[in-house]
């Protein structure tokens, strides 16, 4: 559908009152695209993926921020093992258990 197209039917459901299936039948639409046009919401449309080289430099230190993370988080899991077998203790949180009261 046309930008011309498009305003002549916002025009007549404006001025003239013309109901969505009046229209739809007149320019032969479905009525939710009507609908659509006329209440301004835009259809969905697919988003194209970015190649990897145009990403921001952004992007590139949100990457080496997660790796430091992730690594951050292995060394924490690697103290706890080790303090679990010196302890003798399992330091980790068991899921599933209730608060004792």
């Amino acid at each position: 559908m046309d930008k011309n197209t498009a305003a002549q039917i916002i025009e007549e459901r404006r001025v003239d009152g013309l109901s969505y299936r009046s229209l739809g039948k007149k320019y032969s639409l479905p009525i939710a695209s009507i609908h659509r046009l006329i209440m301004g919401k835009p259809k969905k449309q697919a988003k194209i993926p970015l190649a990897a080289e145009s990403l921001p430099e952004d992007i590139n230190l949100l990457k080496e921020e997660l790796r430091k993370a992730r690594l951050k988080i292995e060394l924490q899991d690697l103290m706890l093992d080790i303090s679990s077998k010196e302890l003798g203790i399992d330091l980790r949180k068991k899921h599933g258990t209730r608060r004792s009261k």
